[in-house]
């Protein structure tokens, strides 16, 4: 599903063909000539993707039988967003999306009860010994990562439900995973690298857009003070470091 990504991202970054655009497009350039822009498969490309989903709702890498992860769902989740499917196949697929949303909120981990009620004077609900939040796992029974927050956050974003996740929870978490040096990890105390410094920075881009991850009753002009607090809160890279 990664080269399946890639490929359909590539195809709709290039063409911006749409969803209907079928087998191919014809354009008359600007001598009058026809040119046809050959375009992917989009019935086959959907019925590889749906060969992949996984008993729990979950998408896998490669087809049939494989274990779900949170990567790989995305992928699969965003190619047939990007091919104008994604609403007929979770109409056709009975119970799908309602696996697949479950499934992706159960990848968050809970607040434990020594970090959400034993906070003390002067700390956050969240943050408990220097610990704050609560992050999403790749699979079930794996540990909290940051990119899993862009992985499986961005799939529920996708499909419209990602008020359903704790997302100050998730905030907290991903910028406690921050280096001193700038960029971040993929767990608490981590060293920074690149790809967990990207997709980190991307849910926190996610989780503040147009109120994703709070609900209907998200007083207004909160999302905007909760924005400001975030990127108070980057630290700034020593480029130093290399």
């Amino acid at each position: 599903l990664r080269f399946m990504y890639t490929a359909i991202a590539t195809w709709y970054l290039l063409t911006r063909a749409g969803c209907s655009g079928g087998p191919a497009t014809k354009e008359i350039d600007a001598e009058g000539d026809d040119r046809t822009i050959r375009t992917i498969n989009i019935e086959a490309a959907t019925e590889y993707i749906i060969s992949c989903i996984a008993y729990d709702g979950s998408l896998a890498l490669t087809p049939h039988g494989r274990e779900g992860h949170g990567g790989s769902t995305l992928c699969g989740v965003a190619s047939l967003r990007l091919m104008g499917v994604l609403d007929e196949v979770a109409h056709r697929l009975d119970g799908w999306k309602c696996d697949l949303v479950y499934w992706c909120v159960s990848r968050q981990y809970p607040l434990p009860s020594d970090r959400r009620d034993r906070g003390g004077e002067g700390k956050s609900a969240f943050e408990y010994d220097g610990y704050a939040g609560a992050g999403m796992q790749g699979r079930p029974n794996k540990l909290e990562d940051t990119c899993y927050s862009y992985w499986i956050g961005g799939t529920l974003h996708l499909l419209g439900e990602s008020r359903l996740l704790n997302g100050q929870a998730l905030r907290e978490y991903v910028l406690s995973c921050q280096s001193p040096y700038g960029g971040f990890g993929k767990t608490v105390g981590a060293m920074p690298d690149l790809l967990h410094s990207y997709y980190s920075l991307a849910w926190l881009s996610l989780s503040n857009e147009g109120g994703c991850c709070d609900d209907e009753l998200h007083a207004p002009g909160e999302d905007d003070a909760e924005t400001i607090e975030s990127i108070g809160r980057l630290r700034e890279l020593d480029c130093a470091l290399g």
